[in-house]
């Protein structure tokens, strides 16, 4: 099986980050509402809590409002992610992988997954003032990924440099 083309390993796994990309832009709406609708929880709890059949506390705190952002936070890195993926894919698609902008998306995916590692710091921080239990799965092999990204970035970089001097010489 080809690697590159119609009918490859790429066009497969464009398939599925397609469908990917579907289901993240669901639970990003989805969170969304939730970031929307949790300031007004107790209010709505109260008023649905009048009824025999519902058994609600109306209780909202930090650790709700850390768990349901860093939610946010993580399914739009993913998005972001899947969205430069997928457009690497369809350069690869089109035979022409070392282009400068493959390399620039590989770069942003790099600064995208550090800013996620950086947010949970930062949600990690949060957690620790609100005594909040929130875990945040902080890995090395994360970190490993990043640094990984950031080389195959500079890699496609000097690809599309050569490239673009085999181009030229005549």
């Amino acid at each position: 099986m080809r690697a590159i083309g119609k009918g490859s390993l790429s066009s497969i796994l464009a398939v599925g980050l397609h469908f990917t990309r579907v289901i993240l832009w669901i639970m990003l709406g989805l969170v969304t509402l939730v970031l929307i609708i949790l300031p007004f929880a107790p209010a709505l709890a109260d008023l649905f809590s009048h009824s025999d059949d519902i058994n609600i506390d109306g209780v909202i705190d930090a650790e709700d409002f850390i768990k349901v952002f860093y939610a946010f936070v993580t399914t739009a890195v993913m998005l972001f992610v899947v969205n430069r993926l997928l457009e690497i894919l369809k350069a690869l698609r089109f035979g022409s992988p070392f282009v400068k902008e493959n390399a620039d998306r590989f770069r942003g995916i790099g600064y995208a997954l550090l800013m996620g590692e950086g947010a949970k710091f930062a949600f990690g921080f949060l957690s620790l003032i609100f005594d909040a239990d929130v875990e945040l799965n902080m890995t090395f092999l994360s970190w490993l990924a990043i640094i990984t990204v950031f080389v195959l970035a500079e890699v496609f970089r000097e690809g599309a440099r050569m490239k673009e001097e085999q181009d030229l010489t005549v």
